[in-house]
């Protein structure tokens, strides 16, 4: 499969910066494309200030921005692929008609939640990890997980277990 070209775009250091680290991450050659893809947005979003940088080079700061972003996408693979695996193949094809009833039951129990139970579902659905969570909610990864054991109950109880998962 061949890389999209991004000459004039983006420095050539950071291409191979990506590829380099979606490598080390475990992406197979023909998933590199698209993890390309999807991390030269976020570089292009970061602005280096070396007078707020503590000494690191801008390839250093960049480093976790980019595995943050290739972890993020692999933990997405792997949900749908668990997702998949426990609803079928036909978990992917709903056709118009068809709405599944857990689907609403979660919209419901969601809307319910408090607006920190809330913030947890929206990071779980974004990939976050619990350590990332707890930074953005300013509170203690303790705290995170004992509001995902909430949830998980919270859905258990209602026949929705599987929805909320770490």
């Amino acid at each position: 499969m061949e890389m999209p070209n991004y000459d004039g775009l983006i420095e050539k250091w950071k291409i191979n910066l990506i590829i380099s680290r979606a490598k080390r991450c475990g992406f197979k050659p023909h998933e590199l494309p698209d993890a390309l893809q999807e991390v030269v947005l976020v570089v292009l979003e970061f602005e280096y200030d070396p007078d707020h940088a503590d000494g690191a080079t801008e390839s250093t700061a960049l480093v976790p921005i980019i595995d943050n972003r290739l972890h993020k996408m692999k933990r997405a693979d792997t949900r749908y692929r668990m997702h998949v695996e426990r609803f079928g193949q036909d978990a992917t094809e709903f056709s118009r008609d068809e709405v599944d009833p857990r689907v609403l039951d979660v919209a419901t129990v969601i809307a319910d939640l408090s607006p920190r139970e809330q913030a947890v579902c929206r990071g779980l659905a974004d990939g976050m990890s619990i350590d990332q969570m707890a930074k953005q909610m300013h509170c203690s990864w303790h705290t995170v997980a004992r509001i995902i054991r909430r949830l998980r109950q919270r859905f258990e109880d209602l026949g929705l277990d599987g929805w909320v998962t770490e």
